[in-house]
């Protein structure tokens, strides 16, 4: 493994890496070497797998501590614990190569399956056939519960994780019409047992109707402890609805709104918020999960198949919208045009191009997966001058 720190002093700073092996992470290269240092022009590198069975990790922890810094030795804990020490941590997951895999939303994710045996949540089966979840030509997911010799539930899981920022999902449903039985589950988790698996949860259940027989959403922070669940009743009607919460260091706000995502959002459309400090976990190797299964493994009230429509995920991150610098434009007269710009990472830009700098035409929207992006115009504006613009979306 190898990489490059920025902005830190190679000098009076280091690295500790870790592996997770089957649930449990250890130090490397060793217990023995567990410093990694960073070379003056901030590049580092070490061999992560030098016994066998390393090279089935399934994720990489990296922190940045002061060298000064005298680290105990991880050899098969279930959990790590950040150390107040580090000055920046980076995770990685690595996905299984055997995960079958889709796109959604501009994001990879892999499709979970319990091979035949029962997992949680429920515990119920989960199947990674095209019958259990899909995305349509409109680029909408769809999660389905079905029955085949027993109820096979669904999920996917984002390759990657997104840290601290706002999580919004866009659900195309009558959730109050979900199955008595069922659960939507939209939520980030972490695998490594700490800080509560990192698990941040919205979900919509009537939970076998504990609650009354009104469709209840909840909002929730790992391990539910008095305070730390919010549930509240969500109104007959609503077919088209965004759910979000913003995680930040110290407290996760929560909101649902009628219809799409607005900043600032009409008053009208607020379904319900909740913001809470405490129990918050630190970001680091949680993933997404978006689920749909049945609560306790019991199947369907109605005996019948369960479906629900997540039609949009968005990320964004924490701090101002930060402007895009359109640097670069490729074309012929009157052919597709490349641009390409300077953006930061995991914001989305809307692109405009006009003909006359008065009317704006809008072309589509890129997420920056890097400090840069590129988008194509295969149909610019003809005769004449063709101008581009970008803007940061919120």
């Amino acid at each position: 493994m190898s990489g490059v720190v920025l902005n830190a002093n190679p000098t009076t700073n280091c690295l500790l890496v870790f592996i997770n092996v089957a649930g449990n992470w250890y130090s490397k290269p060793s217990c023995a070497t567990q410093v990694t240092a960073i070379n003056p022009n901030g590049t580092w590198s070490l061999n992560i797998a030098p016994v066998p069975s390393d090279v089935n990790a399934t994720q990489i922890a990296v922190f940045l501590v002061p060298t000064n810094y005298s680290p105990s030795c991880v050899n098969g804990l279930p959990g790590l614990t950040i150390p107040p020490q580090a000055e920046a941590d980076v995770y990685t997951n690595r996905v299984p190569p055997t995960a079958r895999r889709l796109n959604f939303s501009n994001y990879s994710w892999s499709v979970k399956t319990s091979s035949g045996n029962l997992a949680g949540p429920g515990p119920n089966y989960f199947s990674d056939s095209t019958n259990n979840v899909w995305v349509d030509a409109s680029g909408y997911l769809h999660l389905k519960i079905t029955t085949n010799s027993g109820w096979q539930c669904a999920e996917i899981i984002s390759d990657r994780n997104f840290g601290y920022g706002q999580y919004r999902f866009t659900v195309s449903a009558p959730i109050n019409l979900l199955d008595a039985n069922a659960v939507l589950g939209l939520f980030t988790y972490s695998y490594d047992s700490v800080y509560n698996e990192r698990e941040i949860d919205i979900e919509f259940s009537r939970w076998e109707y504990d609650f009354g027989p009104s469709n209840v959403a909840d909002y929730a922070i790992a391990p539910y402890n008095p305070g730390q669940t919010f549930r509240f009743p969500l109104p007959a009607g609503v077919t088209n609805s965004t759910h979000s919460f913003t995680w930040q260091p110290n407290n996760v706000a929560f909101q649902s709104l009628n219809g799409s995502f607005a900043s600032p959002p009409a008053a009208s459309n607020i379904l319900e918020t909740w913001n809470i400090t405490n129990g918050i976990p630190p970001a680091g190797g949680e993933q997404v999960h978006l689920n749909l299964w049945l609560d306790n493994g019991n199947p369907p009230a109605l005996g019948l198949p369960v479906e629900a429509v997540i039609t949009q995920f968005e990320f964004v991150p924490l701090g101002p919208p930060p402007r895009a610098q359109l640097n670069k434009l490729n074309g012929l007269p009157k052919g597709p045009v490349q641009l390409s710009a300077q953006a930061t990472m995991d914001w989305r830009y809307q692109i405009f191009s006009s003909s006359n700098l008065l009317n704006w035409l809008p072309l589509g929207t890129v997420i920056a997966s890097n400090n840069s992006f590129s988008f194509t115009d295969t149909n610019p504006v003809s005769p004449g001058p063709r101008f581009y613009r970008a803007q940061t979306l919120p």
